[in-house]
């Protein structure tokens, strides 16, 4: 991999932040979301000395969940599942790979911003992905707000982080997106700052290298002292962990943001079998 560069982190087309390296590409060239597959050579922006948000705590590791929330649940197409639910904090799966006509349907809601938004992605794929991610989006946040999905208004952040906006009269309604392959998921949580992400588990070839350039020295100690066979999981565990919190905060990875690990309660979840899964909510 190159040295890092200057460039600030390029924005998910569901307007996260996220480091340039998350995108790569499979063999047949063609761009996917996520950790994994062959990395891009030349794409690695996070600078070193910002260590990953400015990353120097141990985040404590959560008991796992409940056996009821974890590798039980079976996501359907044309489904939105609850995976996690706890004290005004709700997570919500469904599948992006559903029949044209029900993406169709979903698609009637998005305004022409996510429209017009959604035809420049260059693979049909990425485009019915993210149509069908917004408009689950918009029917969820509907739902919360007694509207219709067309009616919900959004606002960005100074570095592109999505809200609702100020004429919906619901401002302690807080929520995070994230999706990889064939499933996203949505975070609500009321009051409370929230992030979440989720990860397929494929194989990350350069998963060493990336945990030595971003994850803190604690962080980093913990992850090479795992055994072979728990490395990969290990990784997506703190990864997930890491862009959950950079999602909340509303900042890139490689931007420097202070933070204490006891302003966040981390918990883990599985939004479908073969997927790993971190929300974090802010305390206070």
């Amino acid at each position: 991999m190159s040295a890092p560069s200057d460039r600030h982190p390029r924005m998910t087309p569901d307007c996260y932040p996220e480091l340039d390296f998350i995108e790569f590409s499979d063999a047949g060239g063609n761009d996917r979301h996520g950790v994994g597959a062959s990395w891009n050579s030349h794409a690695v922006s996070v600078r070193p000395e910002h260590r990953l948000i400015g990353v120097s705590q141990l985040l404590v590791e959560p008991a796992p969940p409940p056996p009821n929330v974890l590798g039980k649940i079976e996501l359907r197409p044309e489904t939105i599942m609850p995976v996690l639910e706890n004290d005004g904090l709700e997570i919500l799966a469904f599948m992006l790979d559903v029949e044209p006509n029900v993406v169709r349907e979903i698609g009637v809601c998005l305004n022409e911003e996510e429209r017009r938004r959604a035809e420049g992605l260059r693979l049909e794929r990425d485009r019915r992905r993210f149509v069908a991610t917004r408009g689950r989006l918009r029917q969820v946040l509907a739902s919360k707000l007694g509207i219709s999905p067309s009616e919900v208004e959004l606002e960005y952040g100074h570095r592109g982080k999505p809200h609702l906006s100020h004429r919906m009269g619901a401002r302690d309604l807080c929520f995070s997106v994230s999706r990889s392959g064939d499933v996203a998921v949505v975070a609500l949580s009321t009051r409370q700052e929230v992030g979440v992400d989720i990860e397929a588990v494929r194989p990350v070839p350069e998963a060493d290298e990336i945990a030595a350039l971003c994850f803190s020295a604690s962080e980093y100690g913990s992850y090479t002292a795992l055994g072979p066979e728990d490395r990969l999981e290990g990784f997506l565990r703190r990864w997930t962990r890491l862009e959950a919190i950079s999602k909340a905060l509303g900042c890139g990875l490689g931007q420097p943001s202070s933070w204490d690990e006891g302003d966040w309660a981390v918990r883990r979840f599985v939004p479908k079998p073969g997927y790993i899964g971190t929300v974090v909510v802010r305390n206070w």
